[in-house]
């Protein structure tokens, strides 16, 4: 029994020599979970309670970490209205920060996502980092950076849908990109939809382009599981029927494949 318990003991420092190895080459991930499967070993070794320090130190690692990035935000944060006007200085008419300010924000929130991702194997703080980072960019005066890129491209999406007199297509698009306020293109979208939405026969067209849009999404569904679940896919085709035009392509496709699985 001893000399089993040496064996295991020189097997488990190799292990956590390779871990501290992969740790020292950068690869906090990796070195994490070798860590944590060291850790749950049984019995007992100086190695597997080393392994235990080991991660309790890269959880130490990671909050000092969140706490710099942190920081970097804090310093360019632009002074509030309210302490301006306190200080008899009119503050900006718009909350657009500034592009320096923007980069700041980007870069910080690069730092956060690799954080996340070098320490997602660390049990004490991964699930921490994740929701830190996740409160952060609901910040209003940081989401209205970060959510401007998918913001802006949904704004252009529906412009282009608007361009090619796909009105109904472009009010869809319009009522997702408004999601993302306070992003600037975000309330593009937002005040075009609203705008849209006053026109009864618009309203009428996006209700039937949307339900079109349902019934291509059941079709393709039921075309996934057709082989592994005919009784499944003839479900979905049926109830695609029952809900697309009668003179649409994808009504009759439907049927067609209602016809087979009889």
């Amino acid at each position: 029994m001893q000399a089993k318990l040496w064996a295991r003991a020189g097997t488990d420092a190799a292990r956590l020599a390779r871990a501290d190895e992969t740790r020292d080459k950068g690869s906090i991930a990796l070195a994490s979970r070798l860590y944590a499967r060291l850790a749950l070993s049984r019995p007992s070794t100086p190695s597997t309670l080393a392994a235990k320090d080991r991660l309790m130190q890269l959880a130490a690692d990671a909050r000092t970490k969140l706490r710099e990035i942190d920081a970097s935000l804090a310093e360019g944060e632009a002074v509030s209205p309210g302490a301006l006007l306190a200080a008899g200085i009119e503050p900006p008419s718009t909350d657009r920060p500034t592009p320096e300010r923007e980069a700041q924000i980007a870069a910080a929130f690069r730092r956060y996502d690799r954080l996340v991702e070098d320490y997602r194997e660390v049990p004490a703080v991964a699930g921490e980092l994740k929701k830190h980072v996740a409160k952060q960019r609901r910040r209003p005066e940081l989401a209205v950076v970060l959510n401007e890129p998918e913001a802006k491209a949904l704004w252009e999406v529906g412009q282009q849908h608007e361009a090619d007199d796909h009105a109904c297509c472009a009010y869809w698009v319009y009522l997702q990109g408004a999601k993302l306020v306070p992003a600037p293109s975000a309330r593009l979208a937002a005040e075009r939809a609203a705008e849209m939405a006053k026109d009864p026969k618009l309203m009428a067209s996006a209700a039937a382009c949307r339900e079109m849009q349902r019934c291509h999404e059941l079709y393709n569904r039921a075309v996934r599981v057709v082989k592994m679940n005919p009784a499944r896919a003839k479900e979905l085709f049926t109830e695609l029927v029952s809900r697309a035009p009668t003179d649409s392509e994808v009504y009759r496709a439907a049927e067609c494949y209602i016809e087979s699985l009889q």
